[in-house]
């Protein structure tokens, strides 16, 4: 063929061909691609077999009847039109795609590459053309374009629902702000995003929550996981607020960054203080109001007879009686108010085995039991059980529960001690035979100054209910009038 290179002309950088003088056969036929020979007017002259295989009609049939197939014509007129275009804009022969119709009814979307073959007068004699099959390719480009568009469409609603979220978002890079919505913006006291982004949150985070931060950063590097949290925040202008909040990873713009949703809690907070000053105040003035009441009439009954006595030319050992016994009271008042002002937080020693407590309290109670004809009968599990907590605030806890059962129990009777394993709670029943309560005297267990007894403050019951909550414990009571009382204490067990 002279100077022609099939070689060059397969990779498709051939754009005129010189006359061949050598038999190129050979190289058209095992071409991988499809190749062709089409005349100037747009007649097919040689079809190769891969050609034949790529359009769906045997090289005969492509040379011959085929020709009058639509689909045949149109790529025929693409080709030929296509090179005269060229030729009449004096421009090189560039690539182009078209779309052809296979005959069993699919798309094909072939790439085609077209020379000029010159006769030995160096005029035009015919077209070698080069198709390629690029509909996988072309498939794959359109399906990554859906995806891509999906994406897109999928991340601009993203960030139009962060717009109108009514919580504050930041988007954070390793702690460097990406993103701001307009409730963040509004938080932090800020007037455009440019204010916010690009800062680190240690800016905007408090020192005194930088701790919080440090700790989130390394449970994220250890577990996976970041978890909420409360910070403290200074916002532009200096203003402090609280803020609560979750984190959660997410990708952002082509690389995984860091989505926290926070609100402000700041008026809450404010308002739970207040609410509990509130509370603090009212429990202050029912405890004075009740001290007041209790202490004024035993002062009244000494007052009384100090007058007396005063009045009086003989000595009365009665009187004095009397009043050693007003003196007394007043004493367990002062005493049990005492103990009730002592911080109840609990002081962990350890692991501490219910059993033996309980069996000393029961061996310190049965004499006093024995003088009012009461029996107290416990009931032990096999093992041992074991609570957190502090030794000496349990005691007080089951000597004021024995202690109410047998001041409840005029008649005598028996009283009951069950320890029962209940999943992960320990659970003490302590049931007694007296007099009950009523529903309405149940409800106001615990008050300051409320007691069912002839003599009592009220207050042991309190300090015992403080005990068991700060034990993490709770306290339940059944009672029927008549019958008896069952206080049933829970603990969590060890």
């Amino acid at each position: 063929m002279g100077n022609f290179d099939p070689c060059r002309y397969l990779r498709g950088d051939l754009q005129v061909l010189p006359y061949p003088n050598q038999n190129p056969d050979f190289a058209f036929e095992q071409a991988v691609i499809g190749m062709a020979i089409v005349s100037l007017d747009g007649t097919l002259l040689k079809a190769n077999t891969a050609l034949s295989d790529l359009l769906g009609y045997t090289q005969q049939a492509l040379t011959a009847g085929a020709q009058q197939a639509e689909s045949i014509r149109m790529l025929l007129n693409c080709i030929v039109q296509n090179v005269k275009a060229s030729q009449d804009h004096q421009q090189s022969i560039n690539p182009f795609e078209h779309t052809y119709h296979h005959p069993e009814k699919h798309k094909l979307y072939l790439n085609i590459h077209t020379g000029i073959e010159l006769d030995t007068e160096k005029n035009p004699k015919s077209y070698w053309v080069q198709l390629e099959d690029r509909t996988l390719h072309r498939q794959l480009m359109e399906q990554l374009e859906q995806k891509e568009q999906k994406l897109i469409e999928r991340k601009h609603t993203f960030l139009q629902l962060l717009e109108i979220l009514p919580l504050s978002v930041l988007i954070t890079k390793k702690g460097i702000v990406q993103y701001v919505n307009p409730a963040a913006l509004k938080m932090v006291k800020a007037t455009h995003p440019r204010d916010v982004l690009g800062i680190s949150t240690d800016v905007v985070v408090d020192v005194s929550s930088h701790n919080d931060l440090i700790k989130r950063r390394m449970r994220y590097e250890k577990d996976g996981v970041i978890g909420s949290v409360n910070y403290l925040i200074r916002c532009l202008d200096g203003q402090e607020k609280i803020v609560s909040g979750c984190t959660i990873m997410v990708h952002y713009e082509g690389d995984t960054a860091a989505l926290g949703i926070f609100k402000d809690i700041t008026e809450q907070r404010m308002e739970e203080d207040r609410v509990m000053q509130s509370e603090k105040l009212t429990t202050a003035g029912q405890l004075a109001a009740g001290i007041a009441h209790e202490i004024r009439n035993p002062l009244t009954s000494i007052n009384g007879f100090v007058k007396l006595l005063r009045s009086s030319e003989s000595s009365n050992e009665l009187y004095f009686e009397i009043i050693e016994s007003e003196l007394k009271r007043i004493e367990l008042i002062v005493n049990e108010l005492l103990v009730l002002s002592k911080p109840q937080g609990v002081h962990a020693s350890g692991p501490i085995e219910v059993l033996p407590i309980l069996e000393q309290i029961i061996t310190l109670m049965k004499v006093q039991a024995a003088l009012k004809n009461i029996e107290i009968i416990p009931h032990y599990p096999d093992v041992p059980i074991s609570v957190q907590g502090e030794v000496n605030q349990l005691k007080q806890v089951f000597i004021n529960l024995l202690k109410n059962a047998m001041e409840a129990m005029n008649q005598g009777g028996t009283i009951t001690v069950d320890i029962l394993l209940s999943g992960h709670n320990v659970q003490i029943v302590v049931q007694d035979e007296g007099i009950g309560m009523t529903p309405e005297q149940i409800q106001s267990l615990g008050q300051p100054f409320f007691t069912t007894k002839d003599t009592g403050t009220g207050l042991g019951l309190m300090i015992t209910k403080n005990i068991i909550h700060n034990h993490g414990g709770t306290m339940n009571v059944e009672s029927v009038p008549d019958h008896g009382t069952t206080f049933t204490i829970q603990l969590p067990a060890l």
